[in-house]
């Protein structure tokens, strides 16, 4: 149990570091927003009240804050790729474990089932082939604009920021960022939950203690 109360422990540093840095302080309680604007612009009147604009566009994040953002990022692929020791996965062992009681499994994978449904879930940013998923943006951001891992999507990343709809990918991916502390944090409140209750408990036999778990809200 000292193995798993560590592993927890851990998990939860990370997190209330990820609580108090720039990044959380800059938008916890902040919507960012992008700004765009175009240069020769045309209209065209397609009747019937529809028209298109077109033209050359440039668009940013006002509050985009680069070195904020790689502290986070760092600290985000440590808790999301799979052989990480405090990574979502690890957890996953834990709280699925046999011994664990099933209301603290199930609150432990209906938030991984939120936080994937919402990953799969469509951006706001739409191509010609249909829209791209929030999961995609934050693989190419993450693996390939901020850590070069594969050329492919390393120039997809490349083609992005070099195009005027920069903005609009970056703005997607803060938001992401914002969402997924949201969970992390929930997770921490779990763990914490889990901490005392194991500190608690008492062994009715070696291999199964006895937790009484109460569901967070």
């Amino acid at each position: 149990m000292d193995n798993i109360i560590e592993i927890l422990k851990s998990f939860n540093s990370k997190i209330a570091r990820l609580e108090r840095s720039g990044f959380t302080s800059r938008f916890s309680n902040k919507t960012p927003g992008v700004m765009a604007k175009f240069k020769s612009i045309k209209f065209e009147n397609l009747g019937d009240g529809n028209f298109t604009l077109s033209g050359e566009m440039e668009s940013w994040v006002p509050e985009y804050n680069e070195d904020e953002i790689d502290a986070v990022v760092l600290t985000y692929r440590m808790l999301t790729q799979n052989n990480d020791r405090v990574s979502l996965a690890s957890l996953s062992k834990i709280y699925n474990d046999d011994w664990f009681p099933k209301e603290g499994s199930q609150q432990f994978n209906q938030a991984r089932e939120k936080i994937n449904a919402y990953l799969d879930s469509p951006a706001t940013v739409c191509f010609e082939e249909g829209w791209i998923s929030i999961r995609s943006i934050m693989d190419i951001i993450i693996y390939c604009g901020l850590a070069h891992t594969n050329i492919r999507k390393e120039r997809i990343f490349n083609s992005w920021m070099s195009s005027g709809g920069a903005g609009f990918f970056k703005i997607e991916f803060v938001a992401a960022l914002k969402t997924m502390l949201f969970y992390f944090s929930y997770f921490k409140e779990l763990n914490d939950y889990t901490i005392s209750m194991i500190e608690k408990m008492n062994y009715n036999t070696p291999n199964k203690p006895v937790i009484k778990f109460k569901l967070l809200n």
